[in-house]
């Protein structure tokens, strides 16, 4: 541990590698999310240049960021669990792609420059609200002037959101902590994402019930998303 650490940083530590570490058991299954790339990506990738650097937020089991390299990114994904690290990676030199991996959590990641293409998919709601605001913070300045970021993250129409108002501590005004003290969801109002982005060129704005799906062996789901494609300006 460095010199001079804060109690908030060993907090935010602590919650990092819960975190990774429940999605270590999770990737213990395969394409736990999904195999496909996102919709969202497919639908506006002519947007993204040609040999552009992306930086996935949460590259999970790699469904955007592997397909995003075999067209020819240059390719960094974050996570804090070491499963999916090592699953990625494992592809990424399988297929000699130019894709860097690092498991870490956002708030430690410190890059030399700013990235072309930004992903932030589903993140934000598993946030308390300090680290919610500090990740807002730092996909405005990972966004390069003219870069483009794709995020999607819950809204107060999920149907989870009734739910832990009535059953989870809030920690915030739409935020909230599971019993055990373990979870956080944070779900954003509406058109919140907006302000978030104020003065950025919305490409796309979207908020609305998504489709039913399952992770892994799960129970089906179906979640409020917000979806944001913009231009950083």
């Amino acid at each position: 541990m460095r010199a001079g650490i804060t109690v908030q940083e060993r907090i935010r530590g602590c919650r990092m590698t819960r975190m990774g570490n429940e999605y270590d058991q999770a990737y213990g299954q395969p394409d736990y999310f999904g195999s496909s790339e996102s919709p969202l990506l497919k639908r506006y990738a002519q947007h993204i240049p040609p040999g552009a650097t992306v930086l996935d937020v949460g590259v999970g089991q790699g469904r955007n960021a592997l397909p995003l390299a075999r067209r020819g990114l240059r390719v960094t994904g974050l996570d804090t669990s070491e499963t999916s690290i090592r699953q990625v990676q494992e592809a990424a030199v399988r297929e000699r792609l130019s894709l860097q991996t690092l498991q870490t959590g956002f708030a430690d990641f410190f890059p030399r420059e700013p990235f072309q293409v930004v992903l932030c998919f589903g993140l934000l709601q598993m946030l308390p609200p300090d680290q919610g605001a500090s990740l807002i913070h730092r996909l405005h300045g990972w966004t390069a002037p003219g870069g483009l970021l794709f995020l999607v993250a819950w809204h107060v129409d999920d149907p989870g959101f009734a739910t832990c108002a009535q059953q989870w501590q809030r920690t915030g005004r739409r935020s909230f902590r599971s019993p055990d003290g373990e979870r956080f969801r944070t779900y954003l109002g509406r058109q919140e994402v907006l302000e978030f982005f104020r003065g950025w060129n919305t490409i796309h704005h979207q908020e609305a019930l998504g489709p039913v799906h399952r992770h892994g062996d799960g129970p089906e789901e179906r979640h409020g998303e917000v979806e944001l494609v913009a231009v950083r300006s």
